[in-house]
């Protein structure tokens, strides 16, 4: 696995991949284990067609990649992806906390 540079993570994306119901719980399952579609299918109750579309999406943000072992397609998450989403909201949150102080006007 190539690393993610900063500069190829496009956040509005990955905020988008990971702001639909279904996406996020593939996500939540995939950051605790490695899984095959079909075991995603099993345990998210979609369709194969609806698992593999939303996997797709996350693969197109850089949040998963995919591996073929034993000819299953194994998905895990890229946690690459995930720390530079992370810096940069944390970056904006240190941001805010210096502007957020209410000044009289």
């Amino acid at each position: 696995m190539r690393a993610v540079a900063r500069a190829e993570v496009d956040s509005s994306r990955v905020l988008h991949a990971l702001a639909e119901p279904h996406r996020a719980s593939i996500v939540r399952l995939l950051v605790d284990e490695q899984l095959a579609v079909k075991q995603l299918v099993a345990a998210t109750g979609m369709t194969q067609p609806l698992v593999s579309h939303h996997l797709k999406v996350l693969r197109e943000a850089a949040l998963v990649e995919s591996t073929v072992c034993g000819g299953l397609t194994v998905y895990r998450m890229r946690a690459d992806t995930l720390s530079v989403l992370a810096a940069r909201l944390t970056g904006m949150a240190a941001k805010a906390s210096r502007t957020s102080a209410v000044k009289p006007c």
